[in-house]
């Protein structure tokens, strides 16, 4: 069984540690043969977090263009995947998108040449307005193409179902990071953290917010919220992340006269520990988010959540009032009540910290790597 493996850039890290996994699955398994395929070595937007010389890519790949991926141009993109499957006659190609001409021109490449399929798929229904013809589309002429589909939790498994695609074709359906290594950086951390919560005038206790600073992350709306739970300073609001709306945000907690918010410059993945050390509950406002790797990320550094209910991954991860809560990401009265419930001394945040330790420890590298290969297996032979 071949498999081929199609991936956008090496930079991914949180991809790459699934593959070092599969990679170790297929040392042991004789029957089973893995290339992925990075077109480029990294995308423009992530440039500022260029470590792809630290991380180990400890799988058999092949890289297309070493810089940057908007630099491909779609003939390059897909003559470089067609002559990577003549060469390597695989048995099944695995897709991480179908939104560009070049996934669509190989996905029907494959359906012509009897190869199976696998879409790797991010979306969900609720991630952005949906306009019919385009969905009408992708159900009649994309997703019926598809042999089987590794989905990110629950919501995207339910989008693909409304899009036709069959129960069976489910072969996965969580997402995951690099739980003990996050880990470990995160204890490293902890042992300075009143040392650097003094030098930075953080308070004692803060929420934390890692990711970019755009609109559908739904700042202003946390900010309305942190305002009405603020009923002293014994709580601060970190937030971790650049984007466009940076200095807009920067102005309205002043003009608001929010105090204890605190902006920090984006880090890379392997720098985000020594952000949660200092925070005590991650918060994830988002009015729309595929999954939520920042939620994995803290809740494999033992920290509880409050998550939007829009996010793809509260289903799953949050259990409600045993490791934090969910909310309407609509309602700044709902969340405000959600942080107070946090504020008012009442929790156990250590103890809730510990259940997201378990909850997350199944959505491990290793677990997402053997249902993968459980999944590749499922097609290539097929129960009679």
């Amino acid at each position: 069984m071949r498999v081929l493996i199609v991936h956008n850039q090496l930079w991914a890290h949180y991809k790459a540690i699934v593959f070092n996994e599969l990679q170790l699955i297929s040392n042991q398994e004789k029957s089973f043969e893995l290339l992925v395929l990075q077109l480029a070595r990294i995308e423009k937007s992530r440039l500022k977090f260029d470590d792809t010389s630290v991380f180990k890519h400890q799988y058999n790949y092949q890289l297309l263009h070493d810089g940057v991926l908007e630099d491909l141009s779609l003939k390059q993109r897909v003559l470089g995947i067609l002559r990577t499957i003549q060469s390597y006659r695989p048995d099944i190609v695995n897709l991480t998108g179908y939104y560009d001409l070049a996934s669509l021109i190989v996905l029907w490449y494959c359906k012509l040449k009897g190869i199976k399929t696998v879409l790797s798929n991010e979306s969900t229904s609720g991630d952005h307005t949906r306009d019919f013809s385009k969905e009408l589309f992708k159900s009649l002429f994309i997703i019926k193409l598809f042999d089987g589909f590794f989905n990110f939790g629950q919501k995207s498994k339910e989008y693909m179902l409304t899009l036709g695609a069959k129960a069976p074709q489910m072969l996965v359906n969580r997402n995951c990071v690099d739980n003990q290594l996050l880990e470990e950086l995160y204890l490293q951390n902890y042992q300075q953290r009143v040392t650097k919560q003094t030098s930075l005038n953080l308070p004692k206790h803060n929420f934390i917010f890692v990711g970019r600073l755009i609109e559908f992350k739904n700042l202003f709306k946390l900010f309305d919220a942190f305002k009405i739970a603020q009923k002293n300073n014994d709580w601060g609001l970190i937030i971790l992340g650049d984007g466009e709306l940076k200095s807009t945000l920067k102005q309205y907690a002043q003009d608001l006269s929010i105090q204890n918010v605190f902006f920090f410059e984006g880090v890379n993945w392997q720098k985000v520990p020594q952000y949660l050390s200092l925070g005590d509950v991650l918060v994830l406002p988002s009015s729309s988010e595929p999954w939520g790797l920042v939620v994995n990320e803290a809740m494999a550094c033992g920290l509880p959540v409050a998550v939007s209910n829009k996010c793809g991954c509260a289903a799953e991860l949050v259990k409600e009032s045993e490791n934090g809560f969910t909310f309407n990401p609509e309602n700044v009265n709902e969340i405000a009540e959600t942080l107070v419930k946090f504020m008012d001394k009442k929790l156990d945040l250590m103890k809730m910290g510990e259940v997201s330790k378990k909850i997350i420890q199944e959505y491990s590298p290793k677990n997402v790597a053997k249902e993968m290969f459980q999944g590749y297996q499922k097609l290539c032979h097929p129960k009679k």
